[in-house]
């Protein structure tokens, strides 16, 4: 195995750590239609997640894979490089619909507690943290929906992995999580 696969078998591990939880919701509402709410199984790919053109400004030359680690993650967005052998960054999200009303200092707390720093104007709130050398964690809440976004960037220049998650959190959109609902089957004309 190679040096960089035991770092991106450790990157993996440490965002599924904050981002794989399972967890039950209640049904959301809008304007009284009920919505399913958005849970980690049913987060769309990362190619919808991230389009092709969010991916292009994020890590222009970057692969991306996609990799769904549990039954009930999100999927996990990996970028590599040719020409940067040693970067890999990740991208995944942690939907929870309690994170819309929770608050802010809360949502920071274990991030703050385990090292970490608060990040300001960045979503609803946000934090960064290195767990390990050569390692930036950035842990961002979404204003428009009820995601935390979090990006781990291994090697190179970590401090990119904050405007990764500014360009992510732009392209997390509401639709995205909740697509509208296919019009039911016209039952002809009478």
């Amino acid at each position: 195995m190679r040096a960089g696969g035991g770092r991106a078998a450790l990157l993996v591990t440490l965002a599924l750590g904050l981002a794989c939880r399972s967890r039950t919701a209640e049904p959301e509402t809008d304007a009284g239609a009920v919505r399913a709410p958005v849970t980690q199984a049913t987060l769309p790919s990362c190619e919808v997640l991230l389009p092709a053109d969010v991916r292009e400004g994020m890590l222009p030359g970057f692969t991306m894979k996609q990799e769904r680690t549990c039954p009930t993650c999100g999927p996990l967005c990996t970028f590599r490089s040719a020409s940067e052998k040693d970067v890999t960054v990740s991208v995944t999200w942690d939907c929870q619909p309690h994170y819309t009303q929770a608050d802010p200092h809360a949502l920071l707390a274990p991030s703050l507690q385990a090292g970490g720093e608060e990040i300001p104007a960045l979503g609803r709130a946000a934090a960064r943290r290195s767990p390990a050398q050569g390692m930036l964690q950035v842990m961002a809440w979404d204003d428009d929906t009820p995601c935390a976004l979090i990006v781990t960037w291994l090697g190179g220049e970590p401090e990119q992995a904050l405007d990764v998650a500014r360009l992510a959190l732009t392209a997390t959109r509401p639709e995205l999580l909740h697509p509208a609902a296919p019009a039911p089957p016209d039952a002809g004309t009478p």
